[in-house]
């Protein structure tokens, strides 16, 4: 299975942590954030990594080649900062697989990777996203049929639906986790640097199905030092 590993952000929510070193080598339990999720991933059956980098490339760079996995890990790096969705299309080219992993570097979860493919290829989606009842600011829509519809931009006051929710819908939370399709490709931005997010809604309005994936998770934000230490307490306790 192939994986990719979003890392290239500037992690400004982390300062001054993030001064002197990219945020997927700020520690969690004395190890990088990027370790835990290459263990993840090798754990679940991924043997094939890729990850793009720009903020301090060369410490993420010097950080793979001097460690041991168990994988295929590739690294590519942007001149410029693409965003979420230019940086899953600019690292697209090194997947042969028609479904893979897509997953934030700042996130901790104990989502079982290997339920979420299933789930995935189940449903025939474009992309699956996990998703969780919690409380945030951009909000994701869904119907009866756990189908994405659209965006509640909460801060902006901006309602986005581009499918009419079936029998209903609710308000979810986005955990930066996510099985994809390579038919999202159709889907592609002209521009530079874009969201991922904004990807996912053009493809909806194409008639695609994207699904939400809710299991019973613990998830945790690790993108400012309060949530990372959050974190800490919650894995120091298991």
């Amino acid at each position: 299975m192939q994986g990719m590993i979003l890392a290239a952000g500037f992690g400004t929510r982390l300062k001054p942590l993030t001064d002197k070193m990219p945020k997927a080598l700020v520690p969690l339990l004395g190890k990088p954030m990027l370790h835990h999720i290459i263990d993840k991933f090798i754990d679940s059956g991924i043997n094939e990594i890729i990850i793009n980098t720009h903020y301090f490339s060369e410490q993420v760079e010097e950080f793979v080649k001097r460690s041991s996995y168990k994988a295929d890990i590739k690294l590519v790096k942007e001149e410029t900062i693409l965003g979420t969705g230019g940086g899953i299309f600019n690292m697209l080219r090194h997947i042969t697989e028609e479904d893979f992993f897509v997953y934030n570097t700042d996130v901790v979860c104990d989502v079982r990777l290997d339920e979420l493919m299933k789930y995935h290829k189940l449903n025939r989606s474009v992309a699956t996203m996990v998703m969780q009842d919690r409380e945030t600011f951009n909000q994701v829509i869904i119907d009866s049929e756990s189908r994405f519809c659209g965006l509640n931009l909460v801060n902006k006051g901006i309602k986005k639906i581009v499918r009419e929710p079936v029998g209903g819908s609710s308000l979810m939370a986005f955990c930066g986790i996510h099985a994809v399709n390579r038919r999202i490709i159709s889907y592609q931005e002209e521009k530079t640097e874009y969201s991922i997010i904004d990807v996912y809604l053009n493809a909806v309005s194409g008639k695609e199905k994207i699904k939400a994936y809710i299991p019973d998770i613990h998830w945790f934000d690790i993108g400012t030092i309060e949530k990372l230490k959050q974190a800490e307490k919650f894995l120091s306790g298991r």
